[in-house]
């Protein structure tokens, strides 16, 4: 059984983009607390720092309320983040931290809310909470991966029962990454629903 909180927020996943919006404007403080102290923006942010130039530029997809930043920031990043999210009330949040240079509202759905491959080119990009819950990684990744750098970093996590490694895993050496580590974050149960994620850093080529 889901938490108060996320049996809003998954039941809205299965409907509309609106309704997804809605309840991460409503219940955007509780999930950034609660995310948070389950200490899984801390486990993601240490594997991907030991890859990563404190100077390093990056870019958030899914950013939500900015716990990624919080936490790279801890961490020594110097430089602030991009960031992408669907709800505005998170992206106030994510504001509000100071560890954001740009932060745009979009629907990572759409293919055409990616940055353009031309424009960008940044040192990393992470994700938590968006590949596999809300859009599918055959979707994102590849649009996640253009904006990189030769050279640069991808950190991004999935839930455990969300998406199938071996497809998975072909998908990451069709794009040109080489995988440099997992790490499992767990999420107690509380709050929030007792789960797993498996984080991933990749490098391409």
């Amino acid at each position: 059984m889901k938490s108060p909180i996320e049996d809003t927020i998954w039941g809205a996943s299965y409907g509309s983009v609106a309704a997804v919006q809605a309840a991460f404007d409503r219940f955007g403080p509780e999930y950034h607390d609660a995310i948070l102290a389950s200490g899984a923006p801390a486990g993601a942010a240490q594997a991907l720092m030991s890859h990563l130039n404190p100077d390093a530029q990056g870019i958030d997809f899914g950013c939500g309320s900015g716990v990624l930043g919080i936490a790279l920031r801890a961490l020594g990043l110097k430089k602030p983040l991009d960031g992408l999210d669907v709800s505005a009330g998170m992206l106030e949040l994510a504001h509000q931290t100071g560890c954001y240079r740009e932060l745009r509202q979009a629907n990572l759905l759409l293919t055409e809310s990616y940055p353009k491959a031309s424009g960008v080119s940044y040192d990393f990009a992470i994700s938590m909470g968006l590949v596999g819950d809300y859009v599918p990684y055959y979707l994102a990744l590849p649009h996640i991966v253009q904006t990189l750098r030769p050279g640069g970093f991808l950190g991004f996590a999935v839930e455990s029962r969300s998406t199938p490694w071996r497809p998975l895993e072909k998908l990451l050496t069709d794009l040109g990454l080489t995988t440099l580590s997992e790490t499992i974050l767990p999420v107690p149960e509380g709050k929030l629903t007792a789960q797993s994620y498996h984080f991933y850093v990749a490098q391409i080529r």
